[in-house]
């Protein structure tokens, strides 16, 4: 994995499907559907876009993006912040729910330039290969980018319509 592509610090990527492509900025890029998240969009909100990370293929590891470019959530107003929350815990249900995982780290840092929250599916094989915790997530996503492979992405693309199923059933608003 290029270092460059994580975090939206370079102007072109390649999605797991295999396509390319360029933006200058790839929380705005998804906002405004010039980048089609593999599998679609799960969510999509007044405010956030729930989809799978386009570049790492590891089933249920979901990216909230935030439709409006800022960099911080003191930037957010109310019913952003009320969004994103919303959308955190839906997620997080239907991974647990869907019985996909028991456990996820959430994470957002700032040097993207454009907020988005990732929610990441803790696997077994995570811990026993890596070990447990945040120090260890791009050494996972790494090791998933290399060693994709058809049933992998079969089965990222299997838990994003499952999720997508379970979004439509409710109003996360509410």
């Amino acid at each position: 994995m290029n270092d460059n592509n994580f975090a939206g610090n370079s102007k072109s990527t390649v999605d797991f499907l295999g396509n390319v492509w360029n933006y200058d900025c790839m929380g705005c890029a998804i906002s405004r559907g010039d980048i089609k998240i593999p599998g679609g969009i799960i969510y999509e909100g007044k405010y956030t876009i729930l989809g799978a990370d386009p570049e790492i293929p590891i089933p249920g590891f979901f990216i909230i993006n935030v439709k409006r470019h800022v960099n911080s959530f003191s930037e957010l107003s109310k019913e952003e912040r009320i969004e994103i929350g919303n959308v955190i815990v839906y997620a997080e249900k239907a991974l647990k729910e869907l019985n996909i995982v028991k456990e996820v780290t959430l994470i957002q840092e700032k040097r993207s330039k454009h907020l988005h929250i990732w929610i990441f599916p803790n696997y077994h094989w995570m811990n026993e290969k890596f070990g447990k915790g945040i120090t260890y997530l791009r050494a996972i996503s790494e090791y998933a980018q290399k060693n994709v492979n058809e049933d992998g992405i079969k089965e990222t693309l299997n838990i994003i319509e499952k999720t997508r199923k379970y979004f439509n059933k409710y109003n996360i608003n509410e």
